[in-house]
């Protein structure tokens, strides 16, 4: 059996995200426009380059990676709902696995689920390898192998999230150095002091309000994103290692090949 996850919930998902965004960037420009709320999560609103702000790009690639977190996080529910519910293996204590035949019956089993879960693939593997070998000791290392690449293929499939939770801070970071640029390149000593300084700081502080606010924006969004990332990384890290637990227990330590004919 060759497991094949496809990547149709990743494009479906990251369309909605997209959705999702320009409605939230949307609504929140017609709900905050003119107000300091409006301008710290959504920029400037008057200028002519808006929407297109740094703050709203931002907020595109929050949507874009929760959406993405979304997809994992019903992968591994999926997982571990297949796993109680998949019935492959017994899990009665005083069940033991005698004959090639009782192997066989339960391979048929496996190969007839259409689920692309990784519990029937790990199942298949093993027994694969035991009729080839009839070592436990090498199905055992098969198995070890399988959730090892396993691991890193899950791993794999968070690369684009983390790009997302490292390009929101440097967006941030972005908007930090042009604030500050804008800032400094106004600054007229001549201006300082002269009638007209009250407007002078009123416009260097608009100015220097895109650094901090865009810095703001930037570690709220990355931190809600990488405690998110954590809890379900860690929801599918465990589920691997349940399946690899189950199949341990109730079919690697079952099988006697001593009594096998």
């Amino acid at each position: 059996m060759i497991r094949r996850e496809s990547g149709k919930k990743n494009l479906i998902a990251l369309v909605i995200s997209v959705v999702v965004a320009i409605a939230f960037i949307a609504i929140m420009g017609v709900f905050l426009k003119g107000s300091s709320v409006g301008i710290l999560l959504l920029g400037e609103m008057d200028a002519s380059y808006y929407p297109f702000t740094l703050q709203n790009i931002m907020h595109m690639f929050f949507f874009i990676g929760l959406g993405q977190l979304i997809v994992r996080w019903i992968h591994a529910y999926e997982e571990r709902v297949f796993m109680d519910k998949a019935g492959f293996l017994s899990v009665q204590k005083d069940v033991e696995y005698t004959t090639d035949k009782q192997l066989e019956e339960i391979q048929i089993r496996v190969a007839n689920t259409a689920n692309s879960a990784f519990l029937p693939d790990l199942i298949d593997t093993s027994l694969n390898q035991y009729f080839k070998s009839k070592s436990i000791s090498d199905t055992l290392s098969v198995m070890n192998s399988n959730l090892e690449m396993e691991m890193n293929r899950m791993d794999l499939r968070y690369s684009m999230i983390r790009y997302v939770v490292w390009a929101i801070p440097t967006f941030g970071f972005i908007g930090t150095v042009i604030g500050i640029a804008q800032g400094l390149g106004s600054l007229d000593i001549n201006e300082l002091t002269g009638p007209n300084k009250a407007e002078f700081f009123a416009t260097l502080t608009s100015k220097l309000s895109l650094a901090f606010n865009t810095t703001i924006i930037a570690l709220s969004l990355s931190a809600v994103l990488v405690f998110l990332l954590h809890l379900i990384q860690k929801a599918e890290e465990e589920g691997i290692n349940e399946s690899g637990q189950h199949v341990l227990r109730h079919l690697i330590n079952k099988i006697k090949p001593e009594e096998r004919s």
